[in-house]
């Protein structure tokens, strides 16, 4: 499939934000890629964790045309994300007094293509008009999601870490996303895909550090009622300091998505002070 473009293109490159990469191990799954290191002993010894925001720095490679705000949406995403799966097991706190603090920064960026991305949209809208009003093929058609078209599809690359006390690498991730032309949401926006897959991002390391399972060999599990309440309903989040990165779109987000408008439409981002 991704060689028949289906898939945006996936690509780890170290550039230096991590403390250390020599014990990273690579796992692999689908059109996510990435390299991995946890310390069991150390995260099973965790109790208190401190989020630093994650950086998306202006000179990435791709970020080329991706505005201040779009990148600081982008990287509250992930760190949304990231503050839940963490709540589920530890106490995340603001203060530097924390047994673990983990930070992260974009390092790649491949941006939606509007073209791409608005023909689809376009179709999708043409093909939902003509069901509603009865067009042959077209009424049957409408009952089922239409492919993307798989013209620039985007792609995320970030390099994360956990930090103890002593500064001393406890656990850390390279992760490589990229959009599809059939799972992933279509939006007129060019930070659409990289929107998405930061909260992907956010959801495998946090996972990571809560478990030290590999998220990409764990079982699938059904989503609990508070993992909808707070992640898809945007309701309050399990931890008070998770407020500080905003609360999801909730319904907001999931009309806007539907009529693809662009993320920042639906989600206002983190908190302000």
């Amino acid at each position: 499939m991704c060689a028949l473009g289906a898939c945006g293109t996936v690509l780890l490159n170290d550039v230096g934000s991590l403390s250390r990469y020599d014990r990273l191990r690579a796992s692999t799954e689908a059109s996510t890629t990435a390299r991995l290191y946890a310390d069991a002993g150390a995260l099973a010894r965790t109790k208190t964790v401190r989020i630093i925001p994650t950086q998306f720095p202006a000179n990435v490679a791709g970020a080329v045309g991706i505005g201040e705000a779009e990148r600081r949406l982008v990287a509250n995403n992930a760190d949304r994300a990231l503050c839940y799966e963490l709540s589920l097991r530890y106490d995340v706190v603001s203060s530097r007094n924390a047994d673990l603090t983990v930070r992260a920064q974009v390092t790649r960026v491949d941006p939606t293509d509007l073209l791409g991305a608005g023909a689809t949209i376009g179709t999708s809208a043409a093909v939902t008009v003509a069901g509603q009003i009865g067009i042959g093929f077209a009424e049957g058609l409408g009952r089922i999601p239409i492919p993307r078209v798989p013209i620039g599809l985007g792609s995320l690359t970030v390099e994360a870490e956990a930090l103890d006390r002593r500064h001393e690498q406890r656990a850390a991730m390279v992760w490589g996303g990229a959009a599809n032309s059939f799972t992933s949401q279509p939006r007129y926006s060019r930070i659409s895909d990289a929107y998405d897959l930061a909260g992907d991002f956010g959801q495998d390391f946090g996972f990571y550090l809560a478990t030290g399972e590999d998220p990409f060999k764990a079982p699938l599990t059904l989503p609990t009622w508070n993992r909808v309440r707070v992640t898809t309903l945007g309701e309050a989040p399990l931890d008070p300091d998770c407020e500080a990165f905003g609360r999801a779109p909730g319904v907001d987000g999931i009309l806007t998505d539907y009529i693809g408008l662009p993320p920042d439409y639906s989600d206002k981002g983190p908190r302000t002070r």
